[in-house]
């Protein structure tokens, strides 16, 4: 029993480590700036036809938009975290603490990197993915439901606009062979070899700082009631 209960442990704890910002965003970094230079198919032919538009990109507005997409989320997701851990503000009824950034990284990007390689049919694996990673957060006590489903609404929903583009260009730019290679293999080894994580410690620090705390808030004093958001206190005050 405890053999088993370890295996399972050490199965999930290696998916959620798919969803690490240390993992996920250089794959990101590499994919958008392929995504945004790639010669787009056939252009080589076109421009021997003479057309002056032959090297006109249709997938660098996906390219800027997954970007805008990465960007606006994290900023999203830094923000509730600093709101709660610096300053308490949370939901106790939902048990939400802030946008789970691994399932907020996962959905927004593992599902256009995979699109990347392969299409709509790509999309459906990474979507598949990013998933399991909502789940891992979960079944490891990491997040709450509403937490990790909070993250995948934010990260799908800059996926989608990223995709809504891409997917409407089929065959704008094509992956080389080594694409699916190096994804495949940083998604498989860095895991096992990367140090921890370390960004939740910078938004520990960063919430300490802003606020002027000694200590970040617990979950525990979020669901216990014992976190009072300053406009009550300054209520209270005679």
């Amino acid at each position: 029993m405890t053999e088993g209960h370890e295996i399972h442990s050490l199965f999930w704890l290696a998916v959620t480590r798919l969803g690490e910002a240390q993992i996920l965003l250089p794959a990101f970094f590499a994919g958008a700036l392929w995504l945004a230079l790639a010669r787009p198919a056939g252009a080589r032919g076109r421009l021997a036809q003479g057309n002056a538009h032959a090297h006109d990109h249709p997938a660098r507005t996906s390219a800027w938009r997954w970007v805008a997409g990465i960007f606006a989320t994290t900023v999203v997701t830094t923000i509730s975290k600093v709101g709660f851990l610096g300053f308490g503000y949370g939901i106790a009824a939902l048990d939400f603490t802030g946008f789970s950034g691994h399932s907020m990284y996962a959905w927004s990007i593992l599902p256009v990197l995979a699109a990347l390689v392969a299409g709509r049919f790509g999309v459906a694996v990474g979507v598949l993915l990013a998933g399991l990673i909502t789940y891992s957060r979960v079944d490891l006590g990491a997040h709450s439901w509403s937490e990790a489903i909070a993250g995948m609404v934010l990260g799908a929903a800059a996926a989608g606009w990223t995709l809504a583009d891409y997917l409407a260009h089929p065959g704008a730019v094509r992956a080389p062979w080594w694409l699916p290679l190096f994804l495949v293999a940083w998604l498989t080894l860095l895991p096992m070899h990367a140090p921890p994580s370390r960004t939740h410690s910078v938004v520990v620090a960063i919430s300490l700082k802003l606020s002027g705390r000694p200590r970040p808030y617990t979950r525990f004093e979020l669901v216990a009631g014992l976190i009072h958001p300053a406009w009550e206190k300054a209520k209270a005050t005679p």
